[in-house]
């Protein structure tokens, strides 16, 4: 047992998910709420990826973490995205929203979790994964996955041409002014983490998941908070599914690895597939923080909501499942994590998980 690794993702994971609860942060309420002219979460979000990109790009540039090359798979990212927003309104609950509610004894939250690893799983490694090669990789004449010619990382500075402080500085600058304009004190009888608080917070654990996960976890990159890919790791070890020893003994080999069969797919992050990674470690972490939150505040309680609506979660989890893998990550893998590298392709996945939200909260909310 590496106990570092486990001990490390456990821990991150822990506080994660109680800040999670406590803060009551998740994104789906975030982008939601924007819609009816409240900024609250959204504040909170924008606070979390200031400190994130300004603190993991300092660690980058010291060398104490590398950070990974995320690809550019346009029509994935975009369209993938777009079935990720739909799916975390009707799942209740972002990514992460649907994990810590996990641990509130939410019983909608365990259908939505549910849905997003068996249809991750699906897509990822299982018998709908034809779909997601075509995504990525397009066909002979064609393909969906953009490079650059130098074979740097499609990160928004290099598309550009400019050095990533000035980019940071042009997205920091803004985002600070609009946090800026947000209410500060807590309003009477408010429970749990002020807003900016939560903000923070997160922002700092995004910051320690890039060092943890790299320096713990096994990677040779900095992996950071993700969710679909692990929740896929998670699945394939319990399941022990056929097609990890396929995948494992494929990159195990150096000129397999190197083929075109597997162009812009990190290599390892597909010989995680099936072992209890930091990731994973990170995912229990978080449901015992939220767990640990709930109970110490008072505010856990089993709780089932009637059959249509867990079936409509079961639904948003599915779609979740399928958005996430096919956008190469779900809200805090582009949101966050991605958004920190600068990643193009997570620019496009977290601007199409906007849509998609919005689209739905549209027609379940304010339409009628």
């Amino acid at each position: 047992m590496n106990w570092p690794l486990v001990i490390s993702g456990l821990l991150v994971g822990a506080v994660f998910g109680y800040v999670l609860q406590h803060g009551r942060f998740c994104m789906n309420t975030g982008f939601r709420e924007v819609l009816f002219g409240d900024y609250t979460v959204f504040r909170a979000y924008i606070l979390a990826l200031v400190v994130l990109v300004i603190g993991s790009t300092v660690m980058d540039d010291l060398g104490l973490i590398h950070f990974r090359s995320i690809p550019f798979t346009w029509l994935g990212n975009a369209l993938g995205g777009y079935i990720f927003g739909i799916g975390m309104v009707l799942g209740g609950g972002c990514a992460t929203g649907t994990l810590y509610r996990i641990g509130e004894g939410m019983i909608g939250s365990w259908f939505a979790a549910l849905g997003f690893m068996l249809m991750t799983t699906a897509m990822y490694s299982g018998p709908l994964r034809p779909i997601a090669d075509f995504l990525w990789f397009g066909t002979e004449s064609f393909s969906f996955n953009y490079t650059l010619e130098s074979g740097a990382p499609v990160t928004i500075s290099n598309v550009l041409g400019i050095n990533r402080w000035v980019v940071i500085a042009l997205i920091v600058v803004p985002a600070l002014i609009f946090v800026s304009k947000g209410k500060f004190k807590r309003a009477p009888n408010a429970k749990g983490f002020i807003w900016w608080t939560t903000g923070i917070m997160i922002g700092l654990i995004g910051v320690i998941g890039f060092y943890a996960s790299e320096h713990y976890g096994g990677y040779t990159t900095a992996r950071g908070l993700s969710f679909t890919g692990p929740l896929n790791e998670l699945v394939t070890w319990f399941t022990g599914s056929s097609y990890v020893d396929t995948v494992r003994d494929l990159t195990a080999i150096p000129e397999v690895a190197d083929a075109a069969d597997f162009e812009g797919i990190d290599v390892g992050a597909l010989t995680g597939i099936g072992k209890m990674t930091w990731s994973v470690w990170m995912i229990f972490g978080l449901v015992l923080g939220s767990l640990l939150s709930a109970m110490g505040h008072k505010e856990f309680s089993w709780r089932a909501p009637k059959a249509n609506s867990l079936v409509t979660q079961l639904s948003g989890g599915l779609l979740m499942g399928v958005g996430g893998t096919l956008a190469g990550g779900c809200n805090v893998g582009h949101g966050l994590t991605g958004l920190a590298t600068l990643a193009l392709g997570s620019l496009i996945g977290i601007i199409f998980i906007v849509l998609g939200s919005w689209t739905m909260v549209y027609f379940l909310f304010i339409r009628e």
